[in-house]
């Protein structure tokens, strides 16, 4: 089984930031969004990134869906993640099980991922779906630039916006 990227990953992250963000729910949209914050937040004037720079991290957003949604998919069934339908959608909420469960993942990353999505609930967490892909829009450009800039063009895809001609996620 691939656990870089996978849904487990993708699941196990999501439930921190659900964990952290208790008793806020977030839909899909939301939590990739603050998935790719949490990963990135360096990026974002945060904290220092989980992971390190790559040109092609702007290309992450329209790959980083199906497989996030796989992940609290599994969390769900782990009884880890309460699903809500609420008037905007379907949501999701770390369930009451949730943090004790955390507190026996025995890895050096958990405290930062922890750390850093507390920044990110208190940075992204109340702001308009809107807004906040307004921001990651802006950053991944300064990224596509950057790469550019650094002789590294070859490696970057073209610049196309994370939104979809509806509003969502490409």
């Amino acid at each position: 089984m691939e656990t870089l990227n996978s849904p487990l990953e993708l699941g196990l992250r999501a439930l921190v930031l659900l964990t952290t963000s208790y008793p806020r729910s977030f839909d899909i949209d939301r939590l990739v969004l603050m998935d790719y914050c949490l990963i990135h937040s360096g990026d974002l004037g945060g904290p220092p990134s989980v992971l390190p720079p790559v040109p092609n991290r702007g290309g992450e957003l329209g790959l980083k869906r199906s497989i996030l949604e796989h992940g609290v998919q599994l969390m769900t069934r782990a009884r880890m993640v309460d699903v809500e339908m609420t008037s905007e959608g379907i949501t999701y909420r770390a369930s009451e099980e949730a943090a004790p469960f955390l507190r026996l993942v025995d890895s050096p990353l958990m405290p930062v991922l922890t750390d850093v999505a507390m920044w990110v609930a208190t940075e992204f967490g109340e702001q308009s779906i809107e807004e906040f892909r307004e921001i990651i829009w802006t950053v991944a450009s300064q990224w596509n630039e950057q790469w550019n800039d650094d002789g590294f063009g070859d490696l970057v895809a073209s610049a196309d916006s994370p939104v979809g001609d509806e509003g969502g996620l490409t």
